[in-house]
């Protein structure tokens, strides 16, 4: 099968945001009445801003609305395509593909926004970043990225390192956020720069305040029309009962990261309401193959086995959230493989697994954080009475923070989230157990060397019947052969916010506070 061509809609994407306007004649209106200071609490303060380096929950939070991709996921249609910096684009082979750029966009600094940008932030002097290591988030989406050909002031042609039929979703991932060439070589070293990067977003930066806040103001110049809000305050609260009591006393207008043990506080209130849902993320836990009991993979496929997932999303989510079959969604289109079994609940499985592996009730420690993940605690204590009555004896460890976790040796289980960069196995599974991921990098909890050399089959694979064959395969291994983590359930991400705040949540961890809001197309 031949790469998919590009639609008429992605040719005259372009045309189609011109004329946002009049297809939603409630957006100007919309704009007028919510322009004013917008406050929010947030669990965390973000890593960095400059996209390339840090993916982290809350500098997701924050990045998009400073910085603008080539092309955008559409979160109100399937995370389909839809033009943003790059008006159209059009496929020349399977690994090079020509886009036209938007005129009469400019910088937060006022400079213009040309082709030379998106040469140097497909760059090794950007991409890389400090010290062109290779080892930033960058390299998980964008490593297939050779080079941004400038054809002229206003074209580029992306050519990729091999056959990719993901180049178009690449540009939309994170990480592949356009930067000011100028601004950054104005700059003169990666600390400067990090303290004030310089985009072409709805707002731009003024103030960031080490785990205090992040302040924004909005981008007068902005090539989306005028952003809904004058200015953004990001406050750093990370007490999820602290973040409603703030709601609930009106000094922030919406909160992240809330659980639903807190909708009945928030929706007896008449001015408040809670919205979100299911994600593209899953939650799991990691798993330390280091560990001399967690090295048997029986004992690893235990462990899932013996958690009843359904009971779990009952008691803690309301109900509220689905349970994916393997490390995939359904958003992956072709690549789904939808008939791969359910993730089971079967205890007498998970202790006939044990006999067979001679486990004799050696502890399993659980590295546990308080609640950064809402619902973690109580979650975790529900994972370990199932664990006990399987025959498994896991401990809870708490922890402060993350590199805590993270010390070596880990030895250990721990929660943790993955988010589909792209809607494909590439963007999700990959960059977490790949050879580059966060399990066999970040933490060497875990490798595969067929898992990984079917990965770079897929990366090569154009044919959409073929890539489906390799990433069952793939599931396969991190499911049941040789599991490198537990899967529970798709992740929700719920937030309180005042009933005035025209806003609706995306289907990731990203948040949208600019004109293209979907909540401000409703008249």
């Amino acid at each position: 099968m031949a790469l998919p061509t590009p639609t008429r809609r992605h040719l005259i994407g372009g045309a189609a945001l011109s004329v946002a306007a009049a297809q939603f004649p409630g957006r100007a209106a919309a704009q007028a009445a919510a322009s004013r200071r917008l406050t929010i609490g947030m669990s965390g303060f973000p890593q960095s801003l400059e996209p390339v380096l840090s993916n982290q929950t809350a500098t997701r939070r924050v990045v998009p609305q400073i910085f603008d991709t080539l092309i955008a996921f559409d979160h109100t249609r399937g995370m389909a395509l839809r033009p943003s910096l790059a008006t159209r684009w059009e496929r020349l082979d399977a690994r090079r593909l020509r886009l036209a750029l938007r005129e009469g966009v400019v910088f937060h600094d006022g400079s213009p926004f040309t082709a030379e940008d998106v040469a140097f932030t497909f760059s090794p002097d950007h991409l890389l970043g400090p010290g062109r290591e290779g080892r930033v988030v960058s390299m998980q989406t964008l490593e297939r990225i050779e080079r941004a050909e400038v054809v002229g002031p206003h074209e580029v042609i992306i050519h990729a390192k091999g056959d990719d039929a993901l180049l178009e979703q690449r540009l939309a991932a994170w990480a592949s956020e356009i930067v000011s060439r100028r601004a950054f070589e104005a700059a003169g070293s990666w600390e400067r720069w990090m303290a004030a990067p310089v985009g072409t977003g709805p707002y731009r930066l003024v103030e960031q305040r080490l785990d205090r806040n992040v302040s924004l103001v909005a981008h007068g110049a902005y090539w989306g029309g005028r952003p809904p809000h004058d200015a953004i305050e990001f406050r750093i609260i990370p007490e999820l009962a602290s973040r409603v009591n703030a709601l609930l006393a009106g000094e922030v207008d919406l909160i992240t990261d809330l659980a639903p043990d807190q909708f009945a506080d928030i929706e007896r209130r008449p001015e408040l309401q809670v919205t979100g849902g299911p994600v593209q993320n899953i939650r799991y836990l990691m798993l330390d193959t280091n560990d001399p009991v967690l090295r048997d993979a029986r004992i690893r496929r235990a462990l899932s086995l013996a958690l009843d997932r359904r009971l779990l999303i009952e008691a803690l989510w309301q109900n509220r959230l689905p349970v994916p079959n393997g490390f995939q969604l359904p958003s992956y289109g072709a690549a789904h493989v939808a008939e791969f079994p359910a993730l089971d609940h079967d205890p007498e499985q998970a202790r006939a697994l044990l006999r067979a592996a001679g486990y004799a009730g050696q502890p399993i420690t659980y590295k546990l954080l308080a609640n950064y993940y809402p619902n973690q605690v109580s979650g975790a204590q529900a994972m370990i009475e199932m664990w006990r009555a399987a025959g498994l004896n896991v401990r809870i460890e708490m922890q402060e923070n993350f590199s805590q976790i993270y010390r070596k040796p880990i030895h250990a289980i721990f929660d943790s989230s993955s988010t589909a960069i792209m809607p494909d196995p590439l963007g999700h599974a990959w960059r977490e157990f790949g050879p580059a991921g966060t399990a066999p990098q970040m933490t060497g909890t875990w490798s595969n060397t067929e898992y990984f050399a079917l990965g770079a089959r897929l990366q090569d694979a154009t044919d959409a019947a073929e890539r489906r064959r390799i990433h069952r395969r793939m599931l396969e291994i991190i499911t049941v052969e040789d599991p490198s983590c537990v899967v529970l359930h798709t992740s929700g991400q719920f937030y309180g916010k005042r009933r005035s705040l025209r806003w609706a949540p995306g289907q990731t961890l990203d948040l949208d506070f600019g004109p293209f809001n979907p909540a401000l197309a409703q008249g």
